[in-house]
């Protein structure tokens, strides 16, 4: 191999290990494990803004989404209800307004998941289905003092009653399943914390085999095994079950070859 070959091989060698390092840090893996949770910057959801993540579990429950005034009257909630995103929020201590997904997120696919913050007015989008709900309250801007929570809350919040606005919240099972490409208005928020959650498809136990390189590919893990002697989608397959299958293909073909020079003889 030349000089030149070997320093591209070099190079993409390299990008492929970036790719993967820059992408594990835009997805996260929810245990579902009790005591759960991770910790964002306040999303300053008041009056028009949006929030966006893709999402893939088969947990039939679970809490994805919660911020609030810290137990005063604002807050909003998204959770996994029987399959289903339900989302429901208050501002002014007015009736909670809820809406449900017709679209089913527990079938282990991927979902792209908004939500979009329009004063009294928060839309939920899953996929291309659209879903929005107004709530009935005499002052439109919400207001926001928690941290943005995803997959659970602390439990010095469980503890304090009077620092969650939505009490009910505290009765919510942790998410199981991953979350990726995490967006507060287009940017990507700083984790601050987390307890139970790890960061990256291409941390996760046996993604690539026999050192093959993980990249994410449209939110999947995809292996590289140029560089490891094997093949297959986890670089599983070796060159011995690789050199078998030649073997048999070869010896098919001489047994064919066999069986028409003696029909062609007698």
């Amino acid at each position: 191999m030349s000089f030149s070959m070997r320093n591209g091989a070099h190079l993409i060698w390299i990008g492929l290990l970036v790719c993967c390092l820059v992408d594990m840090g835009a997805s996260m893996e929810f245990t579902g494990a009790e005591g759960q949770w991770a910790r964002f910057p306040m999303w300053n959801a008041c009056c028009e803004s949006e929030m966006s993540f893709n999402m893939k579990t088969k947990s039939a429950h679970g809490l994805l989404v919660y911020f609030d005034d810290e137990g005063f009257c604002d807050f909003l909630e998204l959770l996994i209800h029987n399959g289903r995103l339900s989302l429901r929020f208050s501002i002014f201590c007015a009736e909670p307004a809820t809406v449900l997904s017709d679209t089913a997120v527990n079938d282990s696919r991927w979902h792209a998941v908004t939500l979009r913050r329009n004063f009294k007015i928060t839309t939920l989008v899953v996929d291309e289905e659209i879903k929005w709900v107004e709530v009935k309250s005499k002052r439109r801007d919400m207001t926001v003092f928690s941290h943005l929570f995803l997959g659970g809350i602390p439990p010095e919040l469980r503890s304090v009653a009077l620092r969650l606005t939505s009490s009910a919240i505290k009765d919510q099972v942790p998410y199981k399943g991953w979350i990726t490409n995490l967006r507060v208005n287009s940017s990507e928020p700083l984790l601050i914390g987390s307890e139970g959650v790890s960061s990256g498809i291409c941390e996760a136990d046996h993604i690539c085999l026999n050192g093959g390189v993980c990249s994410i590919v449209n939110d999947e893990p995809i292996c590289d095994c140029s560089e490891t002697g094997f093949q297959g989608k986890d670089c599983s397959e070796g060159l011995a079950h690789l050199m078998m299958g030649d073997q048999e293909r070869e010896e098919s073909r001489l047994a064919s070859t066999a069986c028409a020079k003696n029909h062609n003889t007698s």
